[in-house]
């Protein structure tokens, strides 16, 4: 777009947005709007609720003020899936703009009430109002336990429908509803007028919204029928409960498969998410067999797959006797059962070992056992009831050899051994078996043979994972330790914000440092778990990515840089971040080895990484200068590295020293920090840092005209934590006039003696009001509790006399407050009375602040006691003035002087002192009793020495009480 277009774009939207608010303001016949609100950037207009939606650039600036006629819910945009429906009829996301709430704006109707429909194409549909028949929790999935909000919808309360779906069964149905404010209720609970699907929902599974619970199964599909298809309650086609549950033409999902009775040449069944048993035969699923990566039902507690009182039918493979008893030598009934033809089987049974190793029987409606191995069951397992309580025999079985093995002369794959001792595919004849080392697959079952020599029973087929025979000795299972290190499940694809992709990348490694590859390679690091065999410092930082919801699977290290160049993720060695990946060698046909980033040195540029399979284990290197790693790596040379995420992440800075609350009153001038927090082994600190400039005479104007935000973090060397912790951060500072700044600063491996800065810039004082400095702190994956400094655009004087600070304090006041002008303080001293000792009474204090300070806002003298005749604690009296300088208005407080943390302790106990207050610094108490934002200290301008201090509540209450005596606080503070 050419500068011209771009200025008359930016034009219009300027003019329809202020005729919007004037025909709000003048037009009461048009439908309400609400605001204006300020846009905390440049927002694109959308057409509809989803991010990619735009049809026009810019089309509300940074700092505008915006007028909304009704808020929704649609595609995620900046962390949150709110909207606004503007008066100039565009979408825009919610994240975007400041209306003071986090979610919907009170009194702000939903725009589905007035018709007005945002819903992106192709996400679903919305439905409703439906009211809550009773109390409904807010469930993350189809599983009535899995509560993420409870009373997330009180009794008769509206919600809208997105889509439905099947899950587990709560309130007497499967069917569940999937709301647009991103819960999953039970149906059953919801009155929609139907006790089926409602009338043109989707399946939410259909529109990629899978709410299975974790461990019922895996939705597969959509899968095709062949022809119209009944639903029946059973593997049985006899048992029929709906007819026509598939339509000729329709599409099912399947939750997990299992055998039953034959239909259609396959014994194997579907069990549909709808809750129907279909035969597999008439489903177009693209292969004859199970489908991979969907479970067995009998494994996930879903009956109906294993044989009763009537038996199951299956298939055979080849022409089999009949035999009277659990062996292959035995009575017999001679080619009983023809290939291809169905049997109809009872339960089953461990006998003898017969055919391919196995040692399951089969027991038939004509009261023969049948060698299960040539029977179609779907399984090398049992698939059915137990005929008896027989356990495998043991004394002395033959089973098939899957690869070439050797004979070992102990349960190692260390210990001296007879080279290829049984070829693949022969049998081998096994008498007993053991636990010992860890060997293929994560196996630690040993197999002991006739000849005497052990071998790895990864590549036995016994039919088990675990031992089946007689055991050679009494050998524990090993578990855990460098042996057979377990790691924790991925998470789904795409469900960790942008912002925290980092953060999960840095702690996934450091919480493996360590684990030791066991056997040939074998780590629990390969796609779905254990993998051996190969090298595996890719599948390491593979499995780290996984952990922040990235689906990549790498074995070969190059196709990382593959990966990066087709999405624009390549970076350079001079921009590298935690969490990125670099890769050692020359080229992607070249390419030796991997690591996961988890630390920058802000100085140095050096970097500290975490790699797989370095020395056979999850090695830590540090200080490494990626632009030369040979001193300290044992590959000299990075030739790639590619990042996660493309973020617009603000790197750490050095850091400077944290201010504890102790010392409280020196703080570097001009800035307002909280006390230092600790977690972790962390501690850290908000400042909300001030930029003074300072006046040309003795008594004039010292003028507070920039604020910036810095958190400090340190790493507390003293601590009895792990010598390193991980930390991110995100610093949001408000100036009224010009805006937000911000800082995001990445995850950060921390050291014994490192200490990080994450900056805001700087933004100049525009207007009257509160900045406010809000952080949040993320600590080895923990997030901490909400960090806040607010303060007022100070103006400060000096007190002209040694008894001028009445005087001085209301001059900083009025100015601060943005008076147009105050007048001198000798001025003022004759309108509040100063007696000739310089003493003004807290009374006509405040008659000065209201003579002086702007008009409106209105004044008084409070003497507060923590036990007062009201009952109204100390704790809400300090809330009080909280609030007040959230609202742009300062308090002032009378003190002894020589009590103050700064005071001369020798100063006559007559002497007292006004100060100013026009600052404090809290953390976040969600468990609150009065305020949720507990105030720790207050920043006070003191024109005795004209500057300005950091006092914690506690030194302050303790100055002012004993000026006002026992118990008293003497506050000048605003009406209300």
């Amino acid at each position: 777009m050419s500068n011209f277009r771009r200025r008359m774009t930016l034009l219009l939207a300027a003019l329809v947005a202020a005729m919007a608010g004037v025909i709000a303001a003048a037009s009461p016949a048009q439908a309400a709007t609400y605001g204006p609100y300020t846009a905390k950037v440049n927002i694109d207009a959308r057409g509809s609720m989803d991010p990619n939606d735009r049809t026009a650039t810019d089309w509300y600036t940074a700092g505008q003020g915006v007028y909304i006629q009704c808020q929704d819910w649609g595609m995620a945009a900046g962390g949150s899936t709110l909207w606004d429906y503007t008066a100039a009829n565009w979408w825009i996301p919610d994240a975007y703009l400041t209306t003071g709430h986090s979610g919907r704006v009170p009194g702000v109707p939903l725009c589905s009430d007035l018709g007005i429909d945002g819903t992106p194409a192709g996400v679903g549909f919305s439905a409703g109002p439906y009211k809550a028949s009773t109390a409904i929790d807010g469930r993350g999935s189809m599983d009535p336990d899995d509560r993420v909000k409870t009373d997330a919808y009180l009794s008769g309360a509206n919600l809208y429908v997105k889509c439905q779906d099947y899950g587990l069964s709560a309130g007497g149905s499967t069917l569940w509803i999937y709301t647009t404010d991103g819960y999953w209720v039970p149906d059953a609970y919801v009155t929609t007028g139907t006790s089926g699907m409602i009338d043109g929902a989707p399946r939410c599974i259909s529109i990629g919204i899978n709410g299975t619970p974790s461990g019922t199964g895996a939705n597969s599909g959509p899968y095709p029928v062949k022809f119209a298809l009944d639903g029946r309650g059973s593997p049985d086609p006899d048992d029929r409960v709906r007819v026509d549950a598939y339509p000729d033409g329709s599409s099912l999902y399947i939750r997990c498969q299992d055998t039953g009775v034959s239909t259609g040449g396959s014994t194997l069944w579907d069990y549909t998410t709808d809750g129907y048993w279909v035969p597999d035969a008439y489903v177009t699923t693209g292969i004859d067999g199970r489908i991979s990566g969907v479970p067995l039902c009998s494994s996930i507690g879903i009956g109906g797959g294993s044989g009763g009182g009537s038996g199951t039918q299956f298939k055979i493979r080849t022409n089999l006797n009949g035999y009277y008893e659990k062996s292959l030598s035995s009575g017999n009934v001679w080619d009983k059962y023809t290939e291809g033809s169905y049997v109809t089987i009872m339960c089953q049974a461990y006998g003898e070992v017969n055919y391919g190793g196995s040692a399951i029987w089969d027991l038939t409606s004509d009261g023969l056992w049948i060698p299960d191995y040539y029977v179609v069951t779907g399984s090398s397992s049992m698939v059915m009831t137990s005929c008896d309580g027989d356990s495998p025999s043991g004394s002395g079985n033959r089973f098939l050899v899957k690869e070439t093995l050797n004979g070992y002369n102990g349960k190692s794959l260390t210990s001296t051994y007879v080279l290829d001792k049984y070829p693949a595919g022969s049998y081998v004849t096994i008498t007993c078996q053991a636990y010992g080392e860890f060997n293929y697959g994560g196996y630690a079952v040993w197999d002991y043979t006739s000849d005497g020599l052990w071998i790895a029973d990864y590549y036995v087929s016994t039919g088990s994972t675990d031992i089946i025979m007689n055991r050679c000795d009494s050998d524990p299972k090993p578990s855990g330790g460098s042996g057979n290190p377990t790691v924790p499940s991925n998470p789904a694809t795409g469900s960790v914000p942008t912002s925290e992709v980092r953060d999960r990348i840095v702690n996934a490694a450091y919480s493996q440092l360590g684990t030791q590859e066991w056997g040939d390679n074998c780590n629990p690091y390969g796609n779905g778990g254990v993998k051996c065999g190969d090298p595996w410092c890719s599948m390491f930082a593979s499995w780290t990515w996984q952990q922040a919801g990235i689906d990549v699977y790498f074995p070969y290290s190059g196709t990382f840089e593959t990966w990066g160049k087709n999405r624009g993720l390549m970076t350079s060695k001079s921009n590298i971040e935690p969490g990125d990946v670099v890769i050692y060698g020359t080229s992607y046909y070249d390419s030796d080895h991997i690591g996961v980033v988890v630390d920058v040195d802000p100085v140095t540029g050096n970097i500290t990484t975490i790699e797989g399979n370095y020395g056979n284990k999850v090695t830590m290197v540090t200080n490494m200068d990626p632009h030369n790693p040979g001193p300290v790596h044992s590959y000299n040379n990075i030739y790639a590295v590619v990042s996660p995420v493309a973020d617009a992440n603000t790197n750490w800075t050095s850091g400077s020293s944290l201010v504890d609350e102790s010392d409280f009153g020196n703080a570097s001038d001009n800035d307002i920090c909280t006390g230092v927090k600790s977690a972790s082994g962390m501690q850290y600190q908000l400042c909300l840092e001030g930029w003074v400039t300072t006046p040309s005479s003795t008594y004039g104007a010292y003028n507070n005209t920039r604020y910036r935000g810095r958190l400090s973090v340190v790493y507390d060397d003293n601590s009895s934590s792990p010598s390193h912790g991980a930390v991110q951060a995100a610093v949001d500072l408000y100036v009224p006039g010009n805006g937000w700044g911000d800082g995001r600063c990445v995850s950060s491996l921390l050291a014994d003696g490192k200490r990080r800065d994450c900056y805001t810039e700087w933004l100049d004082v525009a207007d009257r009001g509160a900045s406010v400095l809000d952080a949040t702190v993320t600590i080895n994956g923990e997030d901490q509790n909400e960090l806040r400094v607010t303060g007022l655009p100070m103006v400060g004087y000096r007190q002209e006399t040694s008894t001028y600070c009445g005087p001085a304090t209301v001059k900083s006041a009025a100015m601060t407050m943005r008076a147009s002008s105050a007048p001198s303080q000798s001025s003022i001293a004759d309108q509040m009375k100063t007696d000739t000792y310089g003493f003004t009474y807290p009374g006509d204090m405040a008659s000065g602040w209201n003579a002086f300070v702007p008009t409106g806002l209105g004044y008084s003298f409070y003497d507060w006691y923590s036990a007062s005749t009201s009952g109204t604690s100390m704790e809400l009296q300090v809330e009080r003035i909280r609030e007040h300088l959230d609202n742009g208005q300062p308090s002032s407080t009378l003190v002894q002087y020589g009590y103050l943390p700064w005071g001369d302790p020798t100063a006559d106990t007559s002497v007292r002192h006004y100060m100013m207050i026009y600052g404090y610094s809290a953390s976040y108490n969600a468990s609150g009793t009065n305020t949720n934002w507990p105030v720790t200290a207050f920043q006070v301008w003191d024109s005795a020495s004209a500057k300005t201090y950091t006092i914690t509540v506690d030194d302050l209450i303790y100055a002012s009480q004993t000026a006002a005596g026992v118990g008293g606080f003497d506050v000048i503070a605003p009406n209300g």
